[in-house]
């Protein structure tokens, strides 16, 4: 069965699997999720764990030892098997099909991966975890989402922020989950249970946001032009190559302007939009209704500049390296349906 990451502990009151599978590329939902894990599987008996770490010299007949190993403490013991990927090999296939087969009744199989790709998705061994254990498949959490998870663990951790103060402390750490728990430890010390406004964090938290060029694609998409800044200033103090972002600018441009041009033509947009995440085809298809009235000239003519001055090269090109962002900055603003000055 799939259990998603917030409902482990529900689950894990009712029951406890012989086998976990936790993927994803989010480390606190992943480390979280396995610590709730190895707590239930304690609590029931499973007071051995073996850790396992495997690497392209793992040697994968230590997990055949490991489940028929005589334990020397405890009759049960938890198998901690940490894989840097998914993709197990044909020896390391040929083991976890062979254990899956002959479930130890005195056994816990915790597996942890990085995401599952549609390849691993479909191998015997993963099929076989979700019929005979639990997989749990951990996801980056979208702006919305992190917004939700920030109040609710300020919320747990006996703050009391008002609105505002919690859209600024997931506006420091988005994409960086681990910060936020660090920083709602250090709001805890210093507020307690005390009102708490946004001027009250921005005194004490740092930004740690992490953010990618597809993260800027998708706050283009929702116009928000708040987050556009913000995303921004954070790839450049990153140094975001800029030519990649330039890029990426461009290919949004260039699909947008394709989904218009078939919105024009009564064709079918499915193509394109399974050519993207299913988090963006929602927001890809409302921009598309904005900007059916966009100066294409102008747009492609904006990007075309970009791309030479982010080479160095063209007509009014800039020594100064502020100058190429604030470029970009007024190509996203745009895009996002917003002038620079908005």
């Amino acid at each position: 069965m799939q259990v998603r990451a917030e409902q482990i502990e529900d689950h894990l009151r009712h029951t406890l699997a012989p086998v976990y599978l936790i993927s994803g590329d989010e480390p606190l939902q992943v480390m979280e999720t396995a610590d709730a894990i190895r707590k239930a599987a304690a609590g029931r008996g499973f007071s051995e764990r073996d850790v396992l770490m495997v690497d392209a010299q793992f040697d994968w007949g230590t997990l055949y030892d490991a489940a028929g190993a005589l334990s020397l403490f405890a009759d049960k013991k938890l198998l901690d098997v940490r894989m840097s990927t998914c993709k197990a090999g044909q020896s390391g296939t040929k083991a976890l099909q062979h254990y899956l087969d002959y479930l130890p009744a005195d056994r816990v199989l915790l597996l942890q991966t990085g995401r599952l790709d549609k390849a691993c998705k479909s191998t015997a061994w993963v099929k076989k975890v979700e019929q005979l254990g639990v997989s749990v498949q951990v996801w980056d959490l979208s702006p919305a989402q992190t917004l939700a998870w920030i109040a609710r663990r300020m919320k747990q951790a006996g703050l009391q922020p008002d609105n505002e103060a919690v859209r600024y402390l997931t506006e420091r750490v988005e994409g960086n989950l681990l910060a936020a728990v660090q920083e709602i430890g250090k709001l805890v010390l210093l507020y307690g249970s005390r009102p708490m406004t946004a001027a009250s964090i921005m005194a004490v938290v740092e930004d740690n946001s992490r953010f990618s060029v597809f993260d800027l694609a998708e706050a283009i998409l929702s116009e928000d032009a708040r987050r556009i800044r913000h995303i921004m200033l954070v790839l450049q103090e990153e140094d975001t190559a800029t030519p990649l972002l330039v890029w990426a600018l461009a290919d949004l441009l260039r699909q947008l302007y394709a989904g218009c041009e078939n919105i024009r033509n009564n064709v079918s947009n499915q193509a394109l939009l399974l050519r993207m995440p299913k988090a963006r085809q929602g927001l890809f298809q409302t921009a598309l209704r904005r900007m059916l009235a966009a100066d294409w000239q102008r747009l492609f003519a904006l990007a075309a500049r970009l791309d030479q001055h982010s080479k160095g090269v063209g007509q009014d090109v800039s020594r100064h390296p502020q100058r190429l962002w604030d470029e970009m900055l007024e190509f996203a603003l745009l895009l996002g349906g917003r002038e620079l000055s908005v």
